[in-house]
């Protein structure tokens, strides 16, 4: 099966056809594209869903000029024409998921019925949209025990998740508007979101990017208002709770996957800052919270 995205825009990492295991999903990946790659026009033959990480391209969505930058989002409908105009940079690092609304949500009649009209949209993304499509990527791309449900699960939630982008509602990102302006920032949280279970201390994470300590600590504070290490706490939270909602996990098995010595430090830090225990997210006896949004919200 074809990778449902113009031809010549991405070259990279991607999984297509036999070896998705989610219904309704039919290409995944995240990619890396080159100046040197051709322009390229295609009809989608799927609803797509871009994330733009760093970089910006233009495109042509049916013939109108769409800019995507760092920290936008497109989501396109199937049958609609897009074509590659051009990039500002020589790098272009964004992920990216193609799927069938029809299988998405054959079960849901009434939700597929309001995408009949739909065509695209063009806003700044909230990080669970992030999250969730890092989450089906990683886990089809190093599965184990559990990455079908998880990834099942995780692309579920992605639907409900993108349901009022329908309506061409914009969104405000829980994160710092300056944030994705820093590359450094950016390249130090991105891998956050991937290596979450890594032992990271400064050193280590000043050394994988290239960058003093210090410089490092500066450019989070100035973005984030607080250190890299406090940013890695908080994503490993969030990571704990998407999998304590979406997984079949215990909690103790959660705890070793989002980087924690044991369950007792996770519960003791997950309580701190969500004001419930895992043990109440996982048996669903507290109202759900939307991690990333209720984080900001009680920065302290």
């Amino acid at each position: 099966m074809a990778i449902d995205l113009p031809e010549g825009v991405y070259s990279g990492f991607s999984i297509y056809g036999d070896d998705i295991f989610v219904p309704g999903v039919n290409s995944l990946g995240e990619h890396w594209s080159s100046p040197r790659l051709k322009e390229g026009a295609k009809k989608l033959r799927n609803y797509t869903f871009l994330l733009q990480l760093e970089g910006e391209c233009s495109f042509h969505i049916n013939g109108k000029r769409e800019e995507l930058s760092n920290g936008n989002l497109l989501l396109i409908s199937s049958g609609i024409t897009m074509e590659r105009l051009e990039q500002r940079f020589s790098y272009n690092h964004c992920l990216w998921i193609g799927f069938s609304m029809q299988q998405a949500l054959q079960d849901e009649a009434e939700l597929l019925e309001e995408w009949k009209d739909f065509t695209y949209v063009k806003q700044s993304f909230l990080p669970k949209h992030k999250s969730l499509v890092k989450t089906i990527v990683n886990e089809h791309a190093s599965p184990g025990r559990f990455s079908e449900k998880i990834a099942r699960n995780a692309f579920r939630s992605f639907i409900y998740a993108i349901q009022d982008l329908v309506h061409g509602t914009a969104s405000e990102s829980a994160l710092p508007s300056n944030l994705t302006q820093n590359p450094t920032v950016l390249l130090a949280i991105d891998l956050f979101e991937r290596e979450y279970s890594e032992a990271w201390d400064l050193k280590k994470l000043s050394d994988r990017l290239a960058v003093s300590g210090s410089k490092l600590t500066k450019a989070f504070r100035t973005t984030t208002g607080e250190s890299p290490m406090a940013s890695l706490w908080k994503i490993r939270l969030i990571k704990g709770y998407e999998l304590l909602v979406t997984s079949s996990m215990n909690i103790t098995q959660i705890a070793m996957m989002v980087g924690f010595q044991s369950s007792q430090s996770f519960a003791t830090a997950f309580k701190r800052s969500f004001k419930a225990t895992p043990r109440d997210v996982k048996n669903g006896t507290v109202q759900q919270v939307e991690p990333r949004e209720f984080l900001q919200e009680n920065k302290t």
